[in-house]
């Protein structure tokens, strides 16, 4: 029972870290009233997104999460389907100018790759099992 109950918690862990692609994006506290930009890189220089206020919390139709902290915010993909790039999180100064604070390469998250990418941790810790248990099984047929 324990055993179980370790494979679950790994596994919903894994889940987490998996399905979940996040963003942190700390920034100074004169920064703290501006609007948050999140956007995929189109250049080195651009992206193209969405500029969203501090009380939000659900974006572009609940496919991100908002979570507020203590001078920062987090955004975390909730949904397959992102278009695979490179993502920014910043603030959007009074002049239009972004604040880049951080970026990160997102993948598109389809379907198949999640399943596997779950399975796999599930999976994982049961070959050693169904080895061990084959090995004692073969042993009693022949030995």
């Amino acid at each position: 029972m324990p055993s179980l109950v370790l494979i679950l918690a790994l596994a919903l862990g894994v889940c987490e870290a998996v399905l979940w692609q996040k963003l942190a994006c700390s920034y100074e506290i004169r920064h703290e009233d501006l609007q948050r930009v999140w956007c995929r890189q189109s250049s080195p220089d651009c992206c193209i997104g969405l500029i969203f206020n501090r009380s939000d919390s659900l974006l572009d139709e609940g496919k991100l999460m908002v979570t507020e902290g203590s001078q920062s915010f987090t955004v975390t993909v909730l949904k397959p389907g992102l278009e695979e790039g490179v993502y920014w999180c910043g603030v959007l100064t009074q002049d239009g100018v972004i604040i880049k604070l951080a970026e990160r390469f997102f993948d598109s998250g389809a379907t198949g790759t999640y399943v596997w990418n779950i399975a796999r941790w599930v999976l994982l810790p049961l070959l050693p099992m169904v080895t061990v248990f084959t090995n004692v099984y073969i042993r009693k047929i022949y030995g």
